[in-house]
């Protein structure tokens, strides 16, 4: 499927941009479209993915955070509101943006530290980080070392303020957002079928009701060559299972 993928920023976007943005974000969450779109446009950038027919099928909203950490200057990519339609799973969109967006940073601090911080309450976004990277945190396999755990609560209680619960690893909920019941709903049998659900489910107990659980993860070059190894195997995955069209005729 052909897709076009722009990195903006949010000010820049149209009204015509605001109405799609909307459109799908009511797709996914319930929420009201006033609080949505206050909460876009405090983030600088807006990734927007549109379709071969020009409808806006996923989006991602990004703030670049430079900030000092143990007396050394970092990046932090802090990732909100990160939407993908259905049929555009699996095909390496939202790796492609954090790549696009990683690069333009790495180019401006060739030697920097850069890491990916984000929240949650769905599992399927939980999911990028044990079905793509080799290192990351929290997870179910072994605590989260002290020094990312002070990173966490640096950015955490930068971006999230009073609404950050430390001991938990949790944004408490704001009671204007969550998702949809039927968007990604955790079932238990679904839970006992991966030990990366069964510990998100574990550490997010409230997530239907809006907590996020708050994630971190370094842009290091072991973590980038896991991912590519990952999304070549799910390329050539889909290029095996495509439906062939035997010479001389026409598939259905």
């Amino acid at each position: 499927m052909t897709m076009k993928i722009a990195v903006r920023p949010t000010a820049a976007l149209s009204p015509a941009d605001w109405d799609a943005v909307w459109h799908l974000t009511e797709r996914f969450y319930a929420c009201e479209r006033s609080y949505a779109e206050a909460r876009l446009r405090e983030r600088q950038l807006t990734a927007l993915v549109h379709d071969a027919d020009g409808e806006l099928a996923g989006m991602a909203s990004i703030e670049v955070i430079q900030t000092d950490f143990e007396d050394r200057p970092l990046t932090a990519f802090f990732t909100s509101h990160v939407l993908l339609r259905e049929d555009l799973r699996g095909r390496n969109v939202l790796q492609r943006i954090g790549l696009r967006v990683y690069l333009a940073e790495r180019l401006r601090h060739p030697l920097r530290a850069i890491y990916w911080f984000f929240d949650t309450f769905s599992y399927k976004s939980y999911l990028l980080l044990p079905n793509n990277c080799r290192e990351f945190w929290p997870r179910h396999d072994r605590p989260t070392p002290p020094r990312q755990l002070a990173l966490m609560d640096r950015l955490a209680r930068q971006v999230y303020g009073a609404d950050w619960d430390a001991q938990r690893g949790i944004v408490q909920r704001s009671g204007r957002k969550r998702l949809r019941a039927g968007t990604a709903p955790l079932t238990p049998d679904l839970g006992s079928a991966s030990p990366h659900l069964a510990f998100f489910a574990r550490a997010n107990p409230g997530h239907a009701e809006g907590d996020m659980l708050v994630c971190l993860c370094p842009l290091t070059l072991a973590n980038w060559a896991h991912a590519a190894a990952r999304a070549l195997g799910r390329m050539l995955a889909r290029r095996r299972d495509a439906p062939r069209t035997p010479l001389g005729g026409h598939s259905h």
